[in-house]
């Protein structure tokens, strides 16, 4: 599908990207550890949102502080690892459950005061993809492959997290400067993780099977069917089922959300990401009014956007 920009501005899709994003992470947050089949069918409560939203909001406050101009790498990543060690210290952060890889790299970075060695190798959870919204923003091109990169290294060191931060950033962004949202653009994606971006992960097997499992046309995502295979708790399977869901109900934003947070899985953490990408396309009338105006610090969320985008050349 490929859609021409009429009723919808860039200005306004980059912050239905941030706001759809939030949006749908606190729809899925009373979701995210019901491990049975009434996730398919129990009412949703619209509480706060979580740490995907919260890291996400300092990140971008981070991306502010750098400023505009060419990315400087070790400047920003410092700062990225500034903003985080705030964020840990946020009397809110408790409560939103945090992860544990996310804390371990924040607290090495307190520590060490070093970006590039704090991040946890052994974890590919979905702590990096989850909070990509705010680079896609104010980025592009190689600085946009970069900063995700920094940002995703400095709590999550395994490739495929890396890989998973670089695509969800990448494809947020060509939505919004081409437009479309498609088949297509996912495969420009899988070309880029199996050429520049490859770090020696499988984000891009993830990718191919959220396509595949599209022409299935099915009613409810399938968890096993996209790689790894654990319903997005880890980076490969979040982006997978985030893009399956949002390439199969492309023009319903709601229902393309509630589709991704009932699985049994990290219900947020892919309930938000199908949330940016659709938000990227459609525009904020697409995000259901009622989450709109419950949304927890909604102007915040939505003046951060507007910042962002300020800083793009």
């Amino acid at each position: 599908m490929t859609r021409a920009d009429d009723h919808s501005t860039f200005a306004d899709r980059a912050r239905a990207a941030l706001l759809a994003h939030a949006c749908a992470d606190r729809f899925g947050a009373s979701l995210e550890f019901v491990k049975d089949a009434s996730v398919r069918t129990r009412p949703v409560h619209l509480g706060h949102w979580t740490d995907d939203t919260h890291m996400s909001l300092y990140l971008g406050e981070a991306i502010l502080e750098h400023g505009p101009g060419p990315l400087d790498a070790d400047r920003f990543g410092t700062l990225v690892g500034e903003a985080f060690v705030r964020w840990s210290h946020d009397p809110l952060t408790p409560s939103t459950a945090p992860g544990g890889t996310c804390l371990t790299g924040t607290a090495r970075f307190e520590r060490d005061r070093d970006w590039t060695t704090s991040g946890v190798r052994e974890s590919d959870g979905c702590g990096a993809v989850m909070r990509i919204v705010p680079l896609a923003l104010a980025y592009r091109g190689e600085d946009l492959i970069e900063a995700a990169c920094i940002s995703a290294l400095l709590t999550h060191a395994h490739p495929n997290a890396v890989e998973a931060a670089v695509a969800g950033a990448w494809l947020v962004r060509a939505i919004l400067e081409t437009g479309r949202w498609d088949t297509a653009l996912v495969e420009e994606a899988i070309q880029g993780l199996d050429g520049p971006w490859h770090q020696g992960g499988e984000v891009s097997a993830s990718l191919r099977a959220a396509i595949a499992w599209t022409a299935r046309e099915e009613d409810w995502l399938d968890e096993k069917a996209i790689p790894p295979g654990d319903g997005g708790w880890r980076s490969g399977s979040a982006l997978g089922l985030a893009v399956a869901a949002a390439l199969r109900w492309p023009e319903d934003l709601g229902l393309a959300v509630e589709k991704a947070a009932r699985i049994r899985g990290d219900s947020d953490s892919v309930a938000c990401l199908a949330g940016a990408l659709l938000g990227a396309s459609l525009g904020t009338a697409a995000i259901p009014q009622e989450w709109l105006d419950t949304l927890p610090q909604r102007d915040e969320i939505t003046g951060l956007a507007d910042r962002l985008l300020g800083l793009a050349p």
